[in-house]
């Protein structure tokens, strides 16, 4: 009873379907996506301070912030997003359904869509508040980031062990048709 009440809650209601496995796998394949997905982002860091004079926890940080703060945190967040968009509007054959489906897309949308529209104005070199910009852009990729997990584990979830599933709704299926006939 508790999980049928559980899955009813937006975005996470879902993860009381998951288990160890499915979160193990998740995370491998997360960081795999984090890593190859923002190399640009830390080999341009290497790289600068390797071309440097100096080598420093500033001259990092310096280097770092330079590759993230004229707004590209705002195209990862659209990047990481897009395939979780169609994993959740397709369910593939005998795979549950995707967990808050409307829930995540609808998040994903609005985040697609602020994420290009002030990558956009930056590029278009219209007057943003940098500090303010900057900010926004690493809420919207923490965000982006939790949501490709989320979107992930479910998704592993759904379709691990189809063939099971399926059986197991079949059973459940025919135990309240059963108490429904006289």
């Amino acid at each position: 009873m508790f999980k049928d009440k559980a899955r009813r809650f937006p975005l996470l209601g879902g993860l009381v379907d998951c288990d160890g496995e499915d979160h193990w796998e998740s995370l491998q394949q997360t960081t795999v996506i984090l890593i190859l997905s923002t190399m640009p982002i830390w080999l341009g860091t290497v790289i600068i301070v390797g071309l440097g004079d100096a080598f420093s926890r500033a001259a990092f940080k310096g280097a770092f912030y330079s590759t993230i703060f004229g707004g590209e945190l705002f195209t990862y967040c659209t990047a990481l997003l897009a395939p979780i968009f169609w994993i959740a509007l397709v369910d593939p054959p005998r795979a549950r359904k995707f967990p808050s489906k409307i829930s995540h897309m609808v998040l994903i949308a609005v985040i697609n869509t602020i994420a290009a529209a002030f990558f956009g104005l930056g590029i278009a070199r219209q007057k943003l508040n940098p500090s303010m910009s900057f900010k926004f852009s690493v809420f919207l990729f923490v965000l982006s980031l939790i949501l490709l997990y989320l979107g992930t584990v479910y998704h592993i979830s759904r379709t691990s062990d189809a063939p099971a599933e399926f059986r197991k709704q079949e059973q459940e299926f025919a135990e309240d048709l059963g108490e429904h006939r006289p």
